[in-house]
């Protein structure tokens, strides 16, 4: 995979703990992910409220952090938070498998069902969706990607991809089945790896977010019966695209390289 090179810092330049020190940022940024987690699943149990989802509880502090830091010194747009102005609609196809995998979620639940609730559990669900939505694309493709580019593309892809999937193994806290969690994991990284490569080669949050936020309430819309059919289409779709930007970066490079941690 190849990609412009990350840009010569002066050796008078004073440096970023997070530029001098990326591998150790990337651990103290998973742990305090996984403690939020945890330590939300642990109220949600003393509190006998195990019916409800730590993420919220946990992520709700986490996004306001996020939305502080990237405001302070306007590094919104730094960190993948700019516009597709600049990408020309030939590069868009790129997100067809994106779209895909979003109206197979749709189309599963045309045909097996959509779950029935109330207005203010779907709106709940929706504001659910956007959250873990923000955090997660900020945290696993703005600044991890940013911050392990300076170790290469493929080490940033990967790294990344592979935390992000390793994230989900805190759904065992909520009672989640083993097997439906390492499926959820495989899946996981299936789309870390090609929202990685995307951000790589296009450098906007945005899109991907758009994808995450639908992916995630037509999901949560979803009655609970799981359809191999579908699933097996949605994995399809994914690995085809993964392959697909792989080999298009690394024959054309990347349309624009995000910017490096700061």
């Amino acid at each position: 995979m190849t990609m412009t090179a990350a840009p010569q810092v002066s050796t008078t330049t004073k440096l970023s703990f997070t530029r001098k020190h990326p591998v150790l940022t990337i651990v103290l940024i998973e742990i305090v992910l996984f403690l939020a987690l945890f330590s939300a699943g642990a109220y949600l149990t003393m509190s006998e409220k195990t019916d409800q989802s730590p993420v919220p509880y946990a992520f709700a502090p986490i996004a306001v952090g996020l939305a502080v830091y990237l405001l302070s010194g306007g590094r919104w747009r730094r960190y993948g938070f700019r516009s597709m102005a600049g990408v020309s609609r030939r590069e868009l196809v790129f997100y067809l498998p994106l779209v895909v995998d979003v109206l197979v979620v749709l189309t599963n639940g045309i045909v097996n069902g959509f779950q029935s609730m109330s207005p203010a559990k779907l709106g709940s669900l929706l504001l659910l969706a956007l959250l873990v939505a923000f955090v997660e694309e900020t945290i696993y493709r703005g600044l991890m990607v940013n911050l392990l580019l300076v170790k290469g593309a493929r080490t940033a892809v990967l790294v990344s991809s592979l935390l992000f999937s390793l994230t989900h193994l805190m759904n065992l806290v909520g009672g989640q089945d083993l097997i439906a969690t390492l499926l959820q994991l495989f899946y996981a990284l299936l789309v870390g790896l090609t929202l990685s490569l995307l951000f790589i080669k296009h450098g906007s949050l945005l899109p991907l977010m758009a994808f995450h936020f639908l992916h995630n309430f037509s999901q949560f819309l979803v009655s609970e019966s799981a359809s191999v059919v579908f699933d097996s289409l949605v994995v399809a779709a994914l690995l085809f695209s993964t392959v697909w930007l792989i080999r298009d970066i690394r024959r054309n490079g990347s349309a624009s390289t995000p910017h490096t941690q700061r």
